[in-house]
């Protein structure tokens, strides 16, 4: 514990602008909830903030690091919880009496999106004097793993000046729980290895002794090492302190395992103090030894520069709904600043970019990748910077002999991707889940029949060369991908002599409430369609060689897919797997609550222990992913027919699935449902997740689906024949809605008026101008962007921001 503390409640509220909401307000002992949802990152850290009181779980969760792995409890490899610098201990230098929170003092914490920082402010008290503390954080955005931190400790209405120490340093409370979500099996990942000081900088200023600049202020620096199984990280801790502080005193504890620096807050002299933080982890590659970077730091300089960089990223990707009152206008916010934190700056890496199922908000998942990347994340990059999105497919070419194995393993062919898939490539999902305090042991039957990743893969790349064109890429290595994706797809097939029909026996689909299904309708259709894809582009100049046989073989199968279908109403609909109409009903879920939507406690006991459910009863709808997937592909009546008879059925549990159920709702002309279910994606951390002990993370995929169902399904967006259209829709509580697109090297600003009713400009971002662009309505009722001279920027060019951000 940082402080000494009773159980205090703290508020938790995010702003954009004048923009202002209190999420909620809840106990210290729920503080890993505000510490997950308020957390920062860029694409190499991400950092959780400062909260008052938090409790020991909180604290095992700092700091996460892109590309910092090691083997895990459970499964192959996890990503490392790693220490954070910050403040450990708050005290009276006479009497060593630690602060105390004051009763009835609500401590309060405000994550502002359009800044990009966290301020803490909490009230304390020692010795019958009274104190405020505020916190302020932020991270340097996109490229350095770098941390801003302001303290400001202020004594209100002082009787009695009191003199405060403040110890700041590394927090080695941070470890690994079991599968990043069980906190009575930990792992500590990390050792703190040699520590070296230095007292002053190498500024402009110059500093003189006791590292005490010229213009009075104290500063004192250090260096940490801090090792892993597999990696060395070195932390560059800087620190200044105002001028009427009393200096710094270096404290060396604990055997070498932790790092302190001290620092006095005199209120005899002063009734508000402050000390500032700036410090970077740099990886064994970048370091220059252990030394202090000779970087001088100016955080007034820092603050500009990191909000000049924010106000440029959010008038290239921000998102307005104008519904006043209605939750979903910061809520749609939140999600995209937390997928800009989590993605901008990615496409440097050479070898590609992991994107963690939560990002680096928690080590839920032990760090590993899923298909709501290719499904969501990447969609929303390739309408946003395609470079990020290039770059989430590069990891998947670079991994590919690891999926080649990986098949050969199972006795299959080509590339198969794993459903969980680790920093190396390979598979990492648990194939047995142990339980707390009954030692119980559920199998996890995913990693084993799960078989759609590989389509996903192909899918996410289907999407990115459409919007963008980029042929020289699928030259280089879009064509590898598709074609040994296909091979798989192929050798998951058998051939059925009783249905005459090549069919997939035992599988699970993206519905994790059923396993060992046969011919689960999105698998099939899916692995079909990514050999389909292949064989349309077996002719193209770059695309590897395959035999005439193997072409016959692939033609074949596809002609001869097995599809089971079901009729309800009357209406032939897509049967969600083999023998699925033949299960028990389920009740149906009318009644719109919270969260998920469990009919009783037997439904969520048996979610919870993995257990095969015997009803309709399904996680997340595999049909209404897929006809969002492939919307031309149903009939609206067959649409709307699927639609009416597996939502009641849904549950919601998955966070994956109000992205789709958006999109599909628009599709078929129910815009306020689909309004619904982008405020449930948006918000399923604010409003839907446990509070309690919260453990889980950020679900970014979510987060992708609510901007996927706004300008998918809401606006409509298709690309078809090269083009672009729109089939606006507008919810009747809302006035209106605008975002922004990145197409053919343009940034396009759109905004939906009304039903059949939208306005397309072109952002020139050097020169601040913008230009109406012509649209055309089609007699399908679509609207069409009419402009030539955007199409004709047919290959994917720079950055989408003129420069780097």
């Amino acid at each position: 514990m940082v402080f000494q503390s009773i159980k205090e409640s703290v508020v938790l509220s995010i702003s954009y602008g004048k923009q202002h909401e209190r999420v909620t307000e809840i106990s210290t002992d729920s503080s890993a909830f505000i510490s997950c949802v308020a957390t920062l990152a860029n694409r190499f850290i991400g950092v959780r903030p400062h909260v008052p009181a938090s409790s020991e779980r909180t604290q095992r969760v700092q700091l996460l690091m892109d590309g910092v792995y090691t083997s895990g409890v459970g499964v192959s490899r996890e990503i490392v919880s790693l220490p954070a610098p910050r403040i450990l201990r708050l005290y009276d230098v006479e009497t060593g009496e630690s602060v105390r929170h004051q009763d009835g003092k609500t401590a309060k914490i405000t994550l502002s999106l359009d800044e990009a920082s966290v301020i803490s402010t909490e009230y304390l008290h020692v010795r019958g004097e009274e104190f405020e503390l505020k916190v302020k954080q932020f991270i340097d955005v996109p490229n350095q793993a770098k941390v801003s931190t302001i303290v400001e400790l202020r004594q209100i209405n002082p009787k009695t000046p009191r003199r405060l120490r403040l110890d700041y340093g590394l927090d080695t409370s941070a470890v690994n729980e079991y599968l990043g979500t069980s906190p009575w099996l930990t792992s500590r990942h990390y050792n703190i290895g040699q520590c070296h000081f230095s007292e002053g900088g190498l500024g402009e200023k110059g500093f003189g002794e006791k590292g005490v600049s010229k213009d009075g202020v104290s500063e004192k620096n250090c260096s940490v090492i801090v090792a892993t199984a597999e990696r060395q990280l070195y932390y560059d801790v800087q620190c200044k302190q105002s001028p009427l502080s009393s200096g710094f005193t270096t404290i060396w504890a604990d055997s070498g395992r932790s790092c302190t620096t001290s620092v006095t807050f005199d209120f005899s002299m002063s009734e508000s103090h402050q000390l500032v933080t700036h410090w970077q982890v740099r990886s064994e590659e970048e370091r220059l030894g252990l030394e202090i970077s000779p970087s001088p730091f100016d955080i007034i300089t820092c603050q500009s520069e990191h909000q000049t960089r924010w106000n440029r990223l959010w008038a290239a990707h921000d998102v307005t709904v104008n519904a006043p009152d209605e939750p979903i206008e910061l809520g749609i916010k939140y999600a995209v600043f937390h997928l800009l934190q989590h993605g901008i700056g990615a496409h440097d890496p050479m070898p590609g970019f992991i994107s963690p199922a939560r990002g680096l908000t928690s080590p839920y998942h032990s760090g590993a990748t899923f298909f709501d990347t290719e499904l969501h994340k990447c969609i929303f990059w390739i309408w946003n910077d395609p470079r990020v999105a290039r770059s989430l497919i590069d990891y998947r070419y670079h991994c590919m002999d690891a999926a080649i194995e990986y098949a050969k393993s199972a006795g299959f062919s080509g590339a198969r991707f794993p459903e969980a898939s680790n920093d190396r490539g390979a598979e990492n999902g648990p194939h047995y889940v142990l339980s707390y305090p009954d030692a119980g042991v559920a199998r996890e039957w995913s990693v084993d029949e799960v078989l759609h990743i590989s389509a996903d893969v192909c899918y996410a790349l289907y999407r990115y060369w459409s919007a963008t064109r980029d042929d020289a890429y699928m030259d280089m290595r879009g064509y590898k991908i598709i074609a040994e994706c296909a091979r798989f797809a192929a050798s998951v097939f058998t051939w059925s002599d009783e249905k005459q029909a090549y069919v997939i026996n035992s599988v699970m689909g993206p519905d994790e409430y059923h396993y060992h299904v046969d011919n689960s309708f999105f698998t099939n259709y899916l692995l079909r369609w990514c050999i389909q894809f292949a064989l349309s582009l077996v002719d193209c100049q770059f695309f590897p060689g395959i035999s005439v046989t193997e072409a016959k073989n692939w033609q074949t199968i596809t002609d001869n897919v097995y599809l089971p279908w079901m009729v309800i109403d009357g209406i032939a609909i897509p049967e969600e797997f083999e023998g699925y109409q033949a299960l028990e009903e389920t009740g149906l879920r009318n009644e719109k609550k919270r969260g998920p939507q469990f009919m009783d406690d037997n439904e969520r006991s048996s979610a919870a222990q993995l257990e095969n459910f015997t009803t309709r009863a399904i996680k997340q709808a595999d049909i209404v992913l897929l006809m969002s997937m492939f919307p031309e592909d149903f009939s609206d009546e067959v649409k709307q027919a699927a639609f009416k008879f597996y939502e009641p059925r849904t549950v919601h549990e998955s966070s994956l699935s109000y992205g789709p159920h958006a999109v599909l709702a628009a599709d078929i002309g129910e815009a306020n449902q689909s309004a619904d279910f982008i405020s449930r994606a948006s918000r399923y951390n604010l409003d839907f997740t446990p509070i309690s002990d919260y453990s889980n993370g950020l679900h970014l995929s979510a987060y992708a689906g609510a901007w996927q169902g706004l300008v998918e399904g809401l606006a409509g967006l298709r690309v078809d024949g090269g083009k672009l259209y729109f089939r606006p829709r507008l919810p009747s509580h809302w006035h209106s809605f605008r975002f922004t697109l990145y197409f053919r090297k343009k940034r396009l600003r759109i905004t939906v008026l009304a039903d059949d009713t939208v306005d397309i400009y072109c952002c020139d971002e050097k020169n601040c101008g913008e230009e109406k662009l012509a649209t055309e309505y089609c007699p399908d009722g679509r609207i069409s962007l009419c402009d030539e001279s955007i199409y004709r920027e047919s290959i994917y060019g720079e950055s989408p921001y003129g420069e780097n951000v």
